[in-house]
């Protein structure tokens, strides 16, 4: 009995000497992501700055399975270059074009945002998100459209989502 307890105890202590090594957090990434997460790091003072010409971007009536597009104007307000590194949606019916080349300080652009309207009526709201090398390295701006004309066996959206 007595050897039962040594052993269990000399594998307990053996446990914990072993699991309480502590690893630094640098340790776990490699030497290709610690470059390219200190080319992420942006100075505040001297960062781009994305300013929309609009936050939001209303396509009013749309209908039903009909493809509508638009041009959002931005201008880099910044002290430095603005980069736009991807550009996102929250649905796959809306489809952002950016940007490749650099805008430069007070230089304006703009990003072609699609839009293919569903089979349901009712409001729709997308948001559409720009990776960028601004200070918040990501900007924000929201489409919407009121989709009419689907066939009237469908549900509106508001039906669908509970909203």
């Amino acid at each position: 009995m007595k050897n039962k307890i040594f052993i269990l105890g000399a594998f307990a202590l053996s446990f914990v000497a072993t699991s309480c090594g502590e690893k630094k957090a640098s340790e776990s990434f490699t030497a290709e992501e610690t470059a390219q997460q200190a080319e992420n790091i942006v100075d505040p003072a001297t960062a781009p700055i994305l300013t929309l010409a609009e936050a939001s971007h209303d396509f009013g009536d749309v209908q039903a399975n009909n493809k509508v597009e638009t041009y959002v104007k931005f201008k880099n307000d910044g002290k430095s270059p603005l980069v736009i590194r991807d550009a996102s949606a929250t649905c796959g019916c809306t489809v952002p074009e950016f940007p490749t080349n650099p805008i430069p300080v007070g230089g304006t652009d703009s990003i072609k945002v699609q839009y293919t309207a569903g089979n349901m009526n009712g409001k729709q709201q997308k948001t559409v998100t720009l990776v960028t090398n601004t200070v918040n390295g990501h900007e924000k701006f929201d489409i919407t459209a009121n989709v009419t004309g689907a066939a009237a066996s469908n549900q509106t959206a508001q039906e669908a989502f509970g909203k």
